[in-house]
């Protein structure tokens, strides 16, 4: 009897590196300790998947918005693009974009994570850990807005 051996798809990671980062402290954290209210954050996550200019490997961008107000008052401001270089190769496309749109930020996420809440915490305010995020359902409703700019 013999044996099919499936072909077997190349997935590493070449690098992950900040590629672009703001963080604007509007108003000092001493406003928050005044307040009898908790600050209200807006958090907006995006994936952003392109080929790398030499074509040989992709580039999986997480990019991170938070405002974080307390009523109308504007405390800090971050912007994160946090950025993979992924070897991806032997895989069908509809295999290919969940590895891009979901397993690739699966494994960015942790590090954002960290920027994030060192970033706020030296910006004067208490660490800002995200909860975990379902990239899954991330990538759905990225389809579908995307869908939806096309009708």
């Amino acid at each position: 009897m013999t044996e099919e051996t499936q072909p077997q798809g190349e997935f590493n990671i070449i690098a992950q590196y900040t590629k672009d980062f703001s963080f604007e402290n509007v108003t000092p954290a001493a406003t928050i300790a005044q307040a009898k209210e908790q600050p209200n954050i807006d958090v907006q996550l995006k994936v952003n998947a392109e080929k790398s200019a030499d074509g040989k490997s992709y580039i999986v961008s997480l990019v991170t918005n938070i405002q974080t107000k307390l009523g109308a008052t504007t405390l800090f401001v971050l912007d994160l693009t946090y950025a993979g270089e992924f070897v991806i190769n032997g895989f069908e496309q509809s295999m290919l974009d969940i590895i891009l749109y979901i397993e690739c930020p699966r494994i960015l996420f942790p590090f954002v994570r960290n920027i994030i809440a060192t970033a706020v915490n030296e910006g004067g305010f208490p660490p800002l850990y995200l909860s975990p995020v379902n990239f899954a359902e991330l990538y759905q409703q990225q389809l579908e807005a995307k869908n939806q700019t096309k009708q």
